[in-house]
């Protein structure tokens, strides 16, 4: 009993350092400068993790019962695509630089693409990463199926938490660069535009690499 909430606990913290990579930090942060308030950034990091969760529950629970592993050429496709996100986040957020909303969230005319896009990318994200977090089951748990379960989705509540978190700190960084300086908040949101690209590039590098 007590290992079993050790493992949950290790899942928690591995989930909440897990959500701070650079490529997930940078794929929220995109949609935090187009609408910098912590309210709205909050929804951007939760919908990131749900996103990011649903994908890790449904395909680790899958592989768990199966016994099973993600096909080393799904993955490297799965990073692929995300690195192409990136890209394209960073592209979109360049091309927006200096045009923040700070109006209520559903009033903001990309509100559609705000809303369902974080999920959306939260969820290549959890499919490119399935396969690592499952690499860490053996090290932590037994070979129950329920523990591993409840591994995942407390993995999961670490992802959300700590992407939250993040989203909201990062909007308050960039909301306050905007209100200081015309010539900074741009400055800001085309440097995140230019380093998500960059890490786009080298995600899809590593992919075709194997």
């Amino acid at each position: 009993m007590t290992s079993d909430w050790l493992a949950l606990g290790t899942a928690l913290v591995l989930g909440l350092t897990h959500a701070l990579e650079m490529d997930h930090m940078l794929a929220v942060s995109t949609f935090v400068t187009h609408h910098p308030t912590r309210r709205a950034a909050a929804g951007f990091g939760a919908r990131w993790g749900l996103g990011h969760s649903l994908a890790v529950v449904l395909v680790g629970t899958a592989l768990l019962l199966a016994g099973a592993s993600i096909p080393a050429r799904l993955e490297s496709t799965a990073e692929a695509i995300v690195g192409l996100t990136l890209i394209g986040l960073g592209a979109w957020t360049i091309r927006a630089a200096g045009k923040v909303s700070r109006a209520p969230h559903h009033h903001h005319p990309h509100d559609r693409v705000e809303r369902r896009g974080p999920g959306a990318v939260g969820l290549l994200h959890g499919l490119a990463g399935t396969g690592g977090v499952m690499a860490l089951l053996p090290a932590t748990l037994t070979d129950r199926v329920t523990i591993g379960i409840g591994y995942l989705l407390t993995f999961s509540v670490g992802v959300v938490a700590a992407m939250t978190a993040f989203a909201m700190l990062a909007a308050t960084l960039v909301g306050g660069a905007n209100d200081r300086s015309a010539v900074w908040g741009p400055r800001v949101s085309r440097g995140l535009g230019a380093l998500a690209i960059a890490v786009g590039a080298w995600w899809i590098v590593r992919a075709l690499a194997g």
